[in-house]
């Protein structure tokens, strides 16, 4: 009885119950709330279940999505496992986002004895730096439908992993539109204005950015804005001290908490991207919905979606002569037309309804290996 009814919901529009730990500014977080606002649009019955609390981004969601927190105070409590199955039980399927919940997810059904397809959206952001099969990955993973959000993270599931190809699926990120007001325009202000979004990660190399403004300012004014999370505490703090040490607290705020970038991004000239190894990043998918030039290191899915029809904003190395160079030639470019050629990209490769499409897709495929 089982697999005939998901024989039937792989022909009819499946609901899915999104489950991820809390909705904190992130990557994951937002592509959760994307993903489940398009669904919803589309028709399907969409539940999101946090592990932890919603979280500010919450808020975010379409108004008929329903959400439930478990408050999880501890991660073996049988009672807690038991709500979150209790929850996933009327759905189609189950979409689940980053590894530890997936962890927890699958160990709840396999105590309270639940089948469901589970189907696994894999972010992890240090692909080109770490390729390493954890004994978890190779249990659990195998058991779901992967799904990547770069040819790297599924060229890894395939080659070091050895999940079956026909479990791994390639759904490429995207960002959903804001529409800003007209009266906001870009910035006047004869200071070059720069932005750089990303939590406090090593991988994000922000120190670069912090060098790259001890430079730029040696020759003209200019101020960087940081927008990111405090992941991890000690890099932020030294972040913080490199800056102090090069006598920079006048060039560069950081700000902690930003729900929405979309929303300010024309108050900046230009983004920098400085992370050393990235499966996204959003951030360049949000510029280029805004229309804001940026410069980014040659990293992540992104880049390598875009790098043929926007060469001159893509860098290969860390070298901060080439970066001040490239950033006055970007300024050079026609600004009319460089903004109209970020927008036809943005439209390209990362349209809702394309997304919706390759998702659905994946759907369908997967339940029907759960059937069989």
């Amino acid at each position: 009885m089982f697999f005939r009814l998901l024989g039937s919901m792989s022909e009819a529009k499946p609901s899915v119950i999104q489950v991820i730990d809390t909705l904190a500014p992130g990557g994951a977080e937002r592509v959760l709330i994307d993903l489940s606002n398009i669904l919803y649009m589309h028709g399907h019955r969409v539940k999101v279940l946090t592990t932890l609390a919603p979280g500010p981004l919450a808020e975010q969601l379409h108004k008929g999505i329903e959400v439930e927190s478990l408050y999880r105070k501890s991660k073996w409590n049988p009672g807690t496992m038991y709500k979150l199955v209790k929850a996933c039980k009327h759905f189609g399927l189950v979409h689940v986002h980053s590894t530890h919940n997936l962890r927890y997810v699958f160990f709840a059904f396999k105590i309270f004895f639940l089948r469901k397809p589970i189907f696994f959206h894999h972010h992890f952001g240090n692909i080109e730096t770490d390729r390493s099969v954890h004994w978890s990955q190779r249990l659990i993973f195998p058991s779901t439908i992967l799904i990547a959000v770069s040819r790297k993270i599924a060229a890894w599931a395939l080659n070091d992993l050895k999940m079956p190809e026909n479990r791994i699926y390639q759904l490429s990120n995207i960002v959903v539109k804001k529409e800003i007001p007209q009266q906001h325009i870009r910035n006047t202000d004869p200071i070059l204005q720069l932005l750089l979004t990303a939590n406090f990660r090593r991988a994000k190399h922000i120190e670069f950015a912090v060098v790259l403004i001890e430079i730029l300012r040696k020759n003209r004014d200019v101020h960087l804005t940081i927008i990111g999370q405090e992941a991890d505490t000690t890099y932020c703090e030294e972040i913080k001290q490199l800056i102090k040490e090069k006598k920079l607290e006048a060039a560069i705020t950081i700000i902690h908490h930003c729900d929405d970038v979309q929303q300010i991004l024309y108050q900046y000239d230009m983004a920098l991207h400085t992370a050393t190894s990235e499966s996204g990043p959003l951030v360049l998918i949000e510029y280029m919905a805004q229309q804001l030039p940026f410069l980014s290191y040659q990293t992540g899915e992104v880049v390598h979606q875009v790098i043929t029809e926007l060469p001159e904003l893509i860098l290969s190395n860390f070298e901060t002569e080439a970066w001040s160079n490239r950033i006055q030639q970007v300024e050079q470019l026609d600004k009319t037309v460089l903004k109209q050629r970020l927008l036809a990209v943005y439209e390209k490769y990362y349209s809702a309804e394309a997304y919706y499409k390759k998702c659905l897709d994946i759907y369908t495929k997967g339940l029907a290996l759960y059937s069989k």
